[in-house]
Parts: C-alpha cells; structure tokens; sequence
C-alpha cells in the first residue's frame, strides 16, 4: 500500500497563519464600516442625499448688500457749460445739489459717499435735466426719465 503523506506541522502553521489574517482584515473592515457609516451621516451639510435638499441648493440666494459706504464717482462731459449739479434721492432732488468740480475741456467730476443700494439720479446742466450718457439703467419716475445707479 502506498504511503499517504499526513499535513506536517509546516500546513497546519500555515492555516493557522491564513485563520489570523481574515480574522485581522474583518475586524478592520467592520471598524472601518463604521467609521465610514459615521463619516457619511455627518456629511448631510456637505453632499445632500436628498432631491428636497439638493433643489433648496440650487436655488439663486438674495444678493446680499453690505452696509460699508463706498465712494462712488459722477462724472460728466459737457463742453461750455458753466455750472453742473447732481441731483438724486440721497440728496432730495435738488435740495443739497452736489455741485461738481469743473476741469478742462468740460469735464466736470464729483465723489460722493454710498451705502449699498439703488440710487435715481440725473445731472443738471445750466439749469436742464440731461442723463447720464454713460448709463444706459434707465427708468421714468413720476414723468422724469432718471439714471439708476448700483452700489453693490
């Protein structure tokens, strides 16, 4: 009869070995399921599961206006024109006119302090409205074609 050869101690070490390794990799990997399960539910602020939340993440948000005030620039060119104001609702149509600052070749300029908003205006030239020819925002207030101005 032939001799069978029996698994010496060499194989069963070597199961042995193969045993503790599974056993090592699912212990790790239910620890890291957990971890993961863990990190997924505390992501719902970052990556929405839901189609509810991810619609309430495309909608546009309301621009949002600082309070800072901001100097903004009026300018005018109106050759042969001896005095230009500027007459807006931030200074009561034309109850404190801003008077601006005559340069040459009929540039007339003036800075003025805003907070963030919409401002009307117009410019007037030796006593007529003219609009601001550089601003095409226009709109008709109370039968006055005006200039809107956006401070952001």
């Amino acid at each position: 009869m032939p001799k069978i050869k029996r698994p010496g101690a060499f194989f069963a070490f070597f199961l042995l070995l193969i045993a503790v390794v599974l056993l090592c990799f699912f212990v790790s990997a239910s620890d890291y399921y957990d971890y993961m399960s863990g990190v997924i539910e505390n992501t719902s602020s970052i990556a929405p599961l839901s189609k509810e939340s991810l619609h309430a993440r495309l909608k546009k948000p309301l621009p949002v206006y600082d309070t800072e005030v901001k100097y903004r620039k009026f300018y005018l060119t109106a050759p042969g024109a001896q005095k230009v104001e500027l007459v807006a609702d931030f200074n009561r149509w034309g109850k404190d006119p801003i008077v601006l600052k005559a340069y040459r070749k009929g540039y007339f300029d003036t800075s003025v302090a805003l907070t963030a908003g919409e401002y009307k205006y117009v410019f007037v030239v030796d006593g007529q409205d003219v609009l601001d020819p550089m601003n095409k925002d226009r709109r008709v207030i109370d039968g006055r074609e005006v200039c809107i101005k956006t401070v952001k």
